[in-house]
């Protein structure tokens, strides 16, 4: 911990306090229906693995609406108006998941994800605006730690509640959206918007920022080590965000008992990252991103290996211990790498890639995954991961061989 060690927590303002308080209580409400959303949908419309991951997948590609404009309207209007607005929209539309109608369950679900991701570029954003940039890692580091503290109680509480008494469940979810909002409230603005700045042209308005859904990817055009970033990451969640989607249904079919173990099972992951995640990064402080990736990637695909190992229900355990230490390697580098890359008054738009390769990877990769399982069991599923991780290593070797060749023009 030496970044910590010198009392350097004082130098983080309260602006971050409020916003990892927020992530914890988001966490929270999230985690208490997400990772049963795949069980219910089947459960509910009697549909088979790859027809459910592939109607959780469809909300990801409107997230990516929710990023976009998030990023661009953070950038221009500033960070607290973003937060906040997205923070009451997302509490209105979880009303519609109070309904008896699954079909209504569902529209609710799309559009929550939708609305809460224009959240997440200004939110990260803000704290690079007010943390010194050689804090970056152990800032992201304790957000994290406290969102995932969020994330393991809640599933406990989920398994429990979100079969027999979903309303409860969703209220409860609404009920951490209004205290996150009300942080978001007392928070200051970080930032001179563009909007309020000589230079910046003329506003002409809301929506004329929002016409183009999908503005801030003409980064991607002009930015080629973020291009191969957002590749590379996109590669890798692929893979690891099987754990919050079709490998529910996979746990669930080898236990039947509601999403108990599940819980069990997702509290060893997020429980790890509350643990370990602060102690991963400052262990890992002084190794480079690609080296720590390359680790990230190891060490997942031992992880998933472990499912096909004939040593009973002890394998899900230890694939999750695995593949949480690569996803905590992973995340000790990329968002700072990915707001390294930043250009002024572009932040916003550039840390929203960050949520950009998490909402790629959840569209793409439990769908691929799902088919893998459904076409040959457990074996098909790791393949398919296996896979996905070995292509997540060839692209990080295509973004190290992309950034020192613009170092060595330099």
């Amino acid at each position: 911990m030496q970044g910590f060690g010198r009392g350097r927590l004082k130098e983080l303002p309260l602006e971050y306090w409020l916003r990892v308080f927020g992530d914890f209580m988001t966490g929270f409400g999230r985690s208490m229906m997400i990772p049963f959303m795949l069980i219910y949908l089947k459960e509910a419309g009697n549909f088979s693995t790859w027809v459910v991951t592939l109607l959780t997948a469809v909300p990801q590609f409107f997230q990516l609406f929710g990023t976009s404009w998030g990023g661009v309207l953070a950038d221009y209007y500033g960070r607290k108006p973003v937060m906040f607005t997205a923070l009451v929209g997302s509490g209105l539309v979880l009303t519609l998941m109070l309904s008896p109608n699954y079909l209504v369950v569902y529209t609710g679900y799309v559009l929550f994800l939708v609305i809460s991701n224009s959240y997440r570029p200004a939110a990260f954003a803000m704290i690079t605006d007010v943390v010194p940039q050689d804090l970056h890692r152990d800032a992201f580091a304790i957000l994290r730690t406290t969102a995932n503290l969020g994330f393991a109680l809640g599933p406990l509480v989920g398994s429990r509640l979100f079969f027999t008494h979903r309303s409860m469940t969703v209220s409860g979810t609404i009920l951490a959206y209004a205290l996150t909002t009300c942080t978001v409230f007392f928070m200051r603005e970080t930032i001179e918007p563009l909007s309020k700045r000589s230079t910046a042209s003329p506003d002409k308005g809301i929506f004329s920022k929002m016409q183009n859904p999908f503005q801030s990817f003409e980064l991607l055009k002009r930015d080629k080590l973020l291009l191969w970033a957002v590749i590379t990451g996109v590669l890798f969640l692929m893979a690891q965000l099987q754990m919050f989607t079709s490998l529910t249904v996979v746990v669930n079919d080898a236990f039947a008992d509601q999403g108990r173990t599940l819980s069990y099972l997702l509290l060893i992951n997020t429980a790890g990252v509350v643990v370990g995640q602060i102690f991963v990064t400052s262990l890992t402080r002084k190794i480079h991103f690609y080296a720590l990736l390359s680790l990230a990637i190891g060490a997942c695909a031992l992880g998933w290996g472990a499912m096909i190992l004939p040593i009973g229900p002890l394998r899900f355990y230890l694939t999750l211990i695995l593949t949480t230490i690569g996803e905590m390697l992973m995340a000790a580098g990329y968002n700072p790498f990915i707001a390294s890359l930043a250009q002024e008054g572009e932040v916003a738009q550039y840390m929203g890639f960050g949520q950009t390769s998490n909402i790629l990877g959840q569209m793409i990769g439990p769908t691929i995954g799902a088919i893998g399982y459904d076409l040959g069991g457990q074996l098909g599923y790791v393949l398919i991961l296996w896979g996905l991780l070995m292509a997540t290593y060839f692209s990080l070797q295509v973004l190290k061989t992309k950034a020192e060749s613009i170092q060595g023009d330099v």
